[in-house]
């Protein structure tokens, strides 16, 4: 999880820049000059840990060291990572950083294997080395940022021999004190080759076998049942433990290179789960999508919190129905407790089918009625995780219990009501409208973590075909304008409506925007429409469409919702992974690294 840092001093030494203080934070980077590395090190529980962090600015090749050395022992997440501020524009998309050593508690550490080096989230714009993370491996198809450049590299050897976890899992709860990593910077100044990777081949067989992940993610004794898919049929897999197993937050069945081997066409279908010797009733269909939108891996999620259903992805499809009634989380949550065997029953169709690589219409936006009236909705999301999604997100959107109001987690990790009154706007031609929220009130430590929203945005329900314009965004909070960083950026032609990310923490262009007061007790986002054929009439030229309040409660009213437990993992990541300015999706409680 990215973390902000507010640097209070640097010294020099030779012609390498250090910066060495104690922080109430698991290292923050807003204060950090551009071409510095340091690490971000995330404890297991996702929190803030004081903590000495050792940075230093990279300026040509050579040799460097980052360090950090804990208050107290601190038990490790499942990502952790060396990283560069600004570094793919200041190092060059070519350069590569190798991790020479890495010392925990004082001792040298055997490594794992080479380390590699990419852009964060592929967004081509911080630089990082995977120290240990558990949802990112090498791919030597990857790109990244918009020029495309190729994005994992390593300065000599063979990439795929690398590993985005440089050293035993064991460290992980080892109770670490200090951390010391050495690396060498090579290629600096130089760009990555722009354009497409090179085509990818696998040569088979196809075998399924299940990725099950407890939920604490150690690793456990257990036998799997794996099977070779030869063409269209019915198979199965299975899974069997030594002791009971409490599973995690994310669980799929996968074919290793089965977009290429069975066709990116290709469905796979769960017709039933056995846990522990008994049928279980599903969720919901299943559906089948590429792992990581990468294109290789064939995945079905059984119970994935980070993952939905998206018509927009050019990757996802059921074999019939509307994938959109599919669902990341076949298996039901409470039946992810004390589990010593499963097994999945799937029928695969259209083995040997292969989809348009441009993903034909499914990724493309409707027309847009230029005579038409559309609405626009203020979205939030606090350190917290309270929220407020985009209108078009499948578990609490528009279409759900939880759009018209905020909704907060309590300890046992079922949604809350919080206090806070929206205040949509339908949008009745060219004009300037706003979307706003008043009333709010937020738990006592909503923002102790942070002093500022991990997302702002707005959302609306107009087709994102080019046709209409939306500029001139501006924030007001708590009665005061607010200055953004990229003036609102309009997200990507990904997305099937459109979108304004006015803060996101995991986007490099708009992380970072004005000071404003926290806890808000009111927001607002003003914009201008234009593309329409016909001109908002002076009086309805902001008409609000207010959502039923929400009031204050004591206690708040609770609703059980079993789909925030766990880990993050955009991105993720999709995760929902957020990357590139996505905006407006993002509600687990912890957000992983790359993945």
């Amino acid at each position: 999880m990215k973390k902000f840092k507010k640097l209070l001093a640097a010294v020099s030494a030779c012609t390498l820049l250090f910066s060495s203080l104690t922080v109430s934070a698991a290292q923050p980077t807003d204060g950090l000059a551009d071409g510095t590395a340091y690490l971000n090190i995330n404890n297991a529980d996702w929190g803030d840990f004081d903590a000495e962090w050792t940075n230093v600015e990279i300026t040509g090749d050579g040799s460097y060291t980052v360090a950090m050395k804990a208050a107290e022992p601190q038990n490790l997440a499942q990502f952790n990572a060396l990283e560069v501020v600004n570094g793919e524009a200041v190092l060059g998309t070519g350069c590569v950083l190798t991790v020479d050593s890495i010392k925990i508690n004082g001792e040298d550490v055997a490594l794992q294997g080479a380390s590699f080096t990419c852009s964060a989230d592929g967004g081509g714009v911080t630089t990082r080395v995977n120290i240990y993370n558990e949802w990112n491996a090498p791919d030597d198809t990857a790109t990244a940022g918009n020029d495309g450049h190729l994005d994992h590299r390593v300065a000599e050897g063979n990439l795929m021999d690398a590993t985005a976890m440089l050293f035993s899992s064991d460290y992980l709860t080892l109770g670490i004190t200090d951390i010391e990593v050495a690396f060498t910077v090579s290629g600096f100044g130089t760009a990555a080759p722009i354009g497409e990777a090179a085509e990818v081949t696998a040569e088979g067989p196809a075998i399924a076998h299940l990725n099950i992940n407890k939920g604490d993610w150690s690793e456990f004794d257990a036998e799997y049942g794996d099977v070779e898919i030869t063409g269209d049929g019915s198979y199965t897999v299975t899974m069997t433990a030594t002791e009971p197993v409490d599973m995690g937050a994310f669980n799929a069945l996968e074919v290793e290179n089965g977009e290429l081997l069975m066709g990116n066409g290709s469905v796979i279908t769960i017709d039933s789960i056995v846990i522990n010797g008994e049928e279980i009733t599903l969720e919901g269909p299943s559906y089948t999508c590429s792992a990581d939108g990468a294109g290789i891996t064939t995945r079905v999620n059984l119970y994935n919190e980070y993952n939905d259903p998206d018509d927009t992805a050019t990757d996802q499809r059921v074999a019939d129905g509307n994938l959109m009634d599919a669902t990341a989380r076949v298996i039901p949550a409470d039946l992810l407790v004390g589990v010593t065997s499963l097994e999945v029953n799937f029928t695969v169709s259209n083995y040997g089918v292969f989809n348009d690589a441009e993903g034909g219409d499914s990724g493309s936006a409707a027309a847009v009625d230029l005579n038409g009236t559309y609405h626009g909705y203020l979205g939030i999301q606090t350190p917290k995780f309270s929220f407020r999604n985009a209108f078009d997100d499948a578990t609490y959107g528009r279409d759900t219990e939880y759009f018209n109001q905020v909704t907060g987690w309590d300890e046992s990790n079922n949604a809350l009501v919080l206090p806070g009154t929206f205040h949509d706007v339908e949008i009745k031609g060219n004009g300037t409208y706003t979307v706003s929220v008043d009333g709010l009130e937020f738990p006592n430590g909503e923002f102790d973590s942070q002093d500022y929203m991990n997302l702002i945005f707005l959302s609306t329900d107009i087709p994102n075909s080019g046709e209409i314009t939306i500029s001139d965004v501006k924030l007001t909070v708590d009665g005061r304008d607010v200055a953004l960083a990229a003036a609102g950026a309009v997200l990507g032609e990904d997305k099937a409506y459109m979108e304004v990310g006015i803060q996101n923490i995991w986007s490099d262009d708009i992380k970072e925007i004005g000071f404003y007061t926290t806890p808000m007790s009111s927001m607002s986002i003003t914009f201008t429409v234009s593309g329409f054929a016909y001109d908002a009439a002076p009086a309805e030229e902001a008409p609000s469409t207010d959502t039923a309040p929400v009031e204050s409660a004591a206690p708040a009213e609770t609703t059980e919702s079993g789909s925030n437990t766990g880990l993050i993992v955009g991105i993720v990541a999709a995760v929902v992974v957020v990357a590139g300015g996505a905006a407006g999706v993002v509600v687990a409680k912890k957000k992983k690294g790359n993945k």
